[in-house]
């Protein structure tokens, strides 16, 4: 098992090796076309479960009202009145609505092999958009949760999978090839980042990735600086950006303190 586990992270290789939009839509097109099976035929199952419960639940909920408007209706005969109020009848009518959406909702969850074709599109469909918008979600805001998120997997990946288990030095390739791509993107395309409301004091500029490194300038609130398509993160999991001050100062900052413009 653990060999097959060491093929499987060999194959983050060669996705290493390229631009991380691309890398990021590769990764989650092929991983939701592997699950694709599995979505499909448990997809089903879990929509008709769905429906069932929240039908169990429906008609719980509608006995004791059902019950109320019984004994409502039943005083109201005894004075002599036999008219049935609008507010009960649409009531009645929502309940049963309901009911009969889930039960068509759970039937045609049952009819797989009609539905095989569309649930493969759909998931098709799922999967293109997904490795175009996450790509470009990431890229553009690489301080959101769900960047820092992606990082923390390409580093355990690359540093704990594929350099200490497979010994494979990954992070020296990856630098020479992806460094002057980075850094032409970020020049065609520049992103640029302000201090967060939290650091209203002024951030540091380190020399080198670290909380150790040499301050090497400092820019206060509302100053922007543009970031220059190199990202590392040091011992502690702090993620650092490489950044350029207005003034021509280079160094790295860290992603906590900073937020896009």
């Amino acid at each position: 098992m653990e060999s097959i586990m060491n093929q499987v992270f060999w194959l983050w290789v060669p996705l290493a090796l390229l631009p991380i939009w691309l890398r990021i839509g590769l990764t989650v097109f092929l991983v939701i076309l592997v699950a694709r099976p599995i979505i499909i035929r448990l997809t089903p199952k879990l929509i008709q479960w769905t429906a069932i419960l929240l039908t169990k639940v429906v008609e719980l909920l509608s006995y004791p009202v059902m019950v109320g408007f019984h004994r409502y209706l039943a005083k109201q005969r005894e004075n002599g009145s036999y008219h049935i109020p609008v507010w009960i009848e649409g009531s009645e009518e929502v309940f049963a609505l309901i009911i009969k959406g889930l039960t068509k909702v759970s039937d045609l969850s049952r009819k797989r092999k009609r539905n095989s074709i569309l649930a493969n599109r759909i998931v098709r469909t799922v999967a293109i958009m997904s490795a175009i918008l996450l790509p470009l979600a990431v890229v553009n805001n690489p301080t959101a949760s769900y960047s820092e998120t992606w990082h923390r997997f390409d580093n355990w990946v690359t540093t704990e999978k594929v350099e200490k288990e497979l010994g494979f030095q990954l992070s020296d390739t990856q630098n020479k090839i992806l460094g002057g791509v980075n850094q032409a993107t970020a020049k065609i395309n520049p992103i640029e980042f302000v201090l967060t409301k939290d650091f209203k004091e002024g951030g540091n500029i380190r020399s080198t990735p670290s909380l150790k490194g040499k301050i090497v300038g400092n820019f206060s609130t509302g100053e922007v600086v543009t970031y220059l398509g190199e990202e590392e993160y040091d011992e502690t999991g702090i993620r650092w950006l490489k950044v350029e001050t207005p003034t021509g100062k280079i160094g790295w900052v860290s992603s906590r303190i900073v937020v896009k413009k």
